[in-house]
């Protein structure tokens, strides 16, 4: 994952030191990424710092410089060296307690996996599925449509009716008026209804028989 970085610091009156401190942070910064730059920030200096300070700029793009003057104090030129920097990773040097190159490799190892795990995808977790309803079953052998439950529902009290029909063993037939001149004939019980075939086999389905 590619960061660019940048390392503030604040200085004063390091005219004699600053030029090599330079170079030992674009030696180390070199081997971490391509895309960085020193923010150097003099905090006033009454020496020669601001005339180095212009030099080393113009040997190495990578480096920056502010001034201001009078001395502020060291809290005033971090603060403007945070300002002006332009890296997403930002350390700060102290020129009175130097990083070694442990320090910054730790550090910016730190600040890339901190990146890549904030950057990384959680595992989604798996979304339960309703159940899917079992098929009923088929009205008869062979039938390749299975019935719907409120059918199967409504053919169950159909075929209720049926065997309450099928159970009558007569029929009430009304008399009929004959002639004046005949008498009353008797008529002979009605014959049992006979239960068409598909309305057995319903029945015979819908009471589990």
């Amino acid at each position: 994952m590619k960061k660019s970085l940048s390392i503030v610091i604040p200085v004063h009156n390091v005219q004699s030191s600053i030029v090599a401190e330079v170079d030992r942070l674009l030696e180390i910064v070199a081997d971490l990424t391509t895309d960085f730059e020193l923010m150097i920030v003099d905090d006033g200096s009454t020496d020669g710092t601001e005339e180095v300070l212009y030099e080393i700029s113009c040997r190495y793009p990578q480096v920056r410089s502010r001034r201001y003057s009078p001395q502020q104090g060291k809290a005033t030129a971090i603060d403007l060296g945070l300002a002006a920097a332009a890296g997403e990773v930002v350390m700060i040097q102290d020129m009175d307690r130097k990083l070694t190159t442990e320090d910054i490799q730790s550090l910016w190892a730190m600040h890339i996996d901190a990146s890549a795990a904030h950057a990384g995808v959680m595992p989604q977790q798996p979304i339960a599925q309703p159940a899917k309803p079992q098929p009923a079953k088929p009205l008869l052998p062979g039938d390749p449509q299975p019935l719907e439950q409120d059918l199967l529902s409504r053919l169950s009290s159909w075929g209720a009716d049926i065997a309450e029909l099928e159970s009558l063993t007569e029929v009430s037939v009304p008399e009929e008026t004959a002639s004046a001149a005949s008498s009353e004939a008797v008529q002979p019980p009605a014959p049992r209804l006979k239960m068409p075939r598909f309305l057995r086999r319903i029945q015979e389905f819908a009471t589990g028989e």
